[in-house]
């Protein structure tokens, strides 16, 4: 019997990026409350509100998209397009009681999304495009980073922010007790996720 040493790298690569991301998302989503995001958060939710399509992963991943790169990939699509009916439109996805920020591609009247994802979503989705949001070279011109009306954008905006600084914790004292990511990922959201979810979406 042959062993599939391609696949068996995959799937450890794919944990391994499985892993990096959780631990990502919990950092982005824990950072301190402020008066400004609360205010952000009200005013976004009165912007209109699109439907965005995601095309098939195998058709993205074939156009080189790169998974969880959002920003880059729509920048590149619209620069990229022979045709210029590309227009990269930074906005937010709206996710239960938080707002994440996220870019999409308008193209001739349509809405798509252009990133991949390692854990599949679904195939439509409400976005919120924010016209205030532009993007601004780093100082070092390494990386350009989304500010609104002068101030740096995080990665999402919360209704509930102590309630991820909560998830945050006990993930990490988790995981120190030896517990793998994803079981931690899965016992927080199986008991903080699911206490979030009953406090009500946006």
């Amino acid at each position: 019997m042959s062993i599939d040493t391609n696949a068996d790298q995959t799937a450890i690569l794919k944990q391994k990026e499985l892993t990096e991301l959780i631990l990502r998302n919990a950092s982005w989503l824990a950072f301190p409350a402020t008066e400004w995001e609360a205010q952000t958060l009200r005013e976004v939710l009165l912007l209109p509100r699109v439907i965005v399509t995601r095309p098939p992963e195998e058709q993205l991943l074939a156009a080189e998209m790169v998974p969880y790169d959002c920003h880059a990939n729509c920048s590149r699509q619209e620069a990229n397009d022979p045709e210029r009916t590309s227009r990269h439109v930074c906005g937010w996805i709206i996710d239960s009681s938080d707002l994440i920020l996220h870019s999409v591609v308008e193209m001739s009247g349509q809405w798509l999304c252009l990133t991949p994802q390692l854990v599949p979503g679904p195939r439509h989705f409400e976005f919120i495009p924010d016209p205030l949001i532009e993007w601004r070279d780093t100082d070092d011109g390494s990386a350009r980073d989304a500010i609104r009306e002068g101030m740096p954008l995080p990665h999402a905006l919360r209704k509930y922010p102590e309630r991820h600084i909560r998830m945050r914790d006990e993930l990490l004292r988790l995981v120190a007790s030896g517990t793998s990511v994803i079981d931690a990922r899965d016992e927080v959201d199986a008991t903080l996720g699911a206490e979030l979810r009953r406090m009500g979406p946006i």
